[in-house]
């Protein structure tokens, strides 16, 4: 069964090249927001809010008609 790359997986595969001190100065760096973010009660801001109302007024059906797809996908 094929597993689901999660973000975290995907962050290792392009950090995995780099050396041993990149690593450790990046860890360092992670720790240091880490603690900003608590002693300022920082909390990450809810992204699906920033999106809210973009897509008002469009539905399924108007997204289908404007959508240009340069292959054709055969019907069964």
């Amino acid at each position: 069964m094929i597993r689901a790359l999660t973000i975290t997986d995907m962050y290792m595969l392009v950090l995995a090249s780099l050396s041993a001190d990149d690593k450790l100065d990046l860890i360092s760096k992670f720790s240091l927001s880490v603690r900003d973010d608590k002693a300022k009660n920082r909390k990450r801001p809810n992204l699906r809010t920033c999106f809210k109302g973009d897509w008002s007024g469009i539905n399924a059906e108007d997204l289908r008609n404007h959508s240009y797809f340069g292959r054709e996908v055969p019907t069964w």
